[in-house]
């Protein structure tokens, strides 16, 4: 099972890969899909750090 740094390292990685993802292409083939994941890790970046955190301190012993 995934900690919650393992999971956190994971959508960082995804966020930057997206983010070059927008530089890399050329202007003419430019599309919103960099922008739509970036989105989505930036979400569950967000989710894992306020949300996800707080219900994992709760199933503790």
């Amino acid at each position: 099972m995934l900690t919650v740094l393992d999971r956190l390292t994971i959508y960082s990685v995804l966020c930057l890969v997206c983010f070059g993802a927008l530089f890399v292409v050329p202007a003419s083939g430019w599309s919103f899909l960099p922008l739509v994941g970036m989105a989505a890790t930036i979400v569950g970046i967000w989710l894992e750090v306020f949300c996800w955190s707080e219900m994992s301190e709760e199933q503790e012993p």
